[in-house]
């Protein structure tokens, strides 16, 4: 897969696939299961902060702008969900991914659409969490690492999806 002249996805042929079809639907499948996994890590992680800060009795403006940030991210994710209804299934009733390739395309070029208007959120959630004080480590801290950092590579991945992208789309 590569971008075209109008920066939108268009498929290279991998030889190991049977088809470039088969390749841009295998794509089309990725790119929607990955960027949706992201986003839900991202909202996970800010709702577990958000109630954790709560409990913290954390001062009113930090969980304003986390809650701000969390209804961010819930709004990209209601987008997708709305690009997954209108291009990625069939229809509703079976949410069979389409298959046939103008389908393919067409999703595959409304994501990107998405996607860049997704950026310039992410670009001001990413503004907004970066200035926000670090809750205390003590607070934070989990089996699985600390919740702030956690949270803060969540919206990293969130904002480097198109580096994901450029790695599946070179043959």
């Amino acid at each position: 897969m590569c971008y075209n002249y109008d920066g939108q996805f268009g498929v290279a042929f991998n030889p190991d696939l049977d088809t470039p079809m088969m390749a841009s639907a295998s794509l089309l499948w990725r790119v929607n299961n990955e960027y949706q996994k992201r986003l839900k890590q991202a909202q996970t992680y800010l709702g577990l902060l958000e109630q954790l800060l709560l409990m913290q009795s954390a001062d009113s403006q930090t969980l304003d702008d986390l809650h701000q940030a969390l209804e961010q991210v819930e709004w990209l994710l209601a987008e997708h969900r709305t690009w997954r209804y209108q291009y990625y299934y069939e229809s509703l009733d079976t949410r069979r991914m389409v298959q046939t390739s103008e389908a393919v395309y067409r999703a595959l070029a409304q994501f990107n659409r998405m996607r860049a208007r997704h950026e310039t959120s992410l670009q001001a959630l990413d503004s907004l969490v970066v200035h926000l004080q670090p809750p205390d480590p003590n607070l934070t801290r989990l089996p699985t690492g600390d919740l702030w950092q956690l949270t803060r590579f969540a919206l990293q991945d969130l904002h480097t999806f198109d580096d994901y992208l450029h790695t599946l789309t070179q043959v």
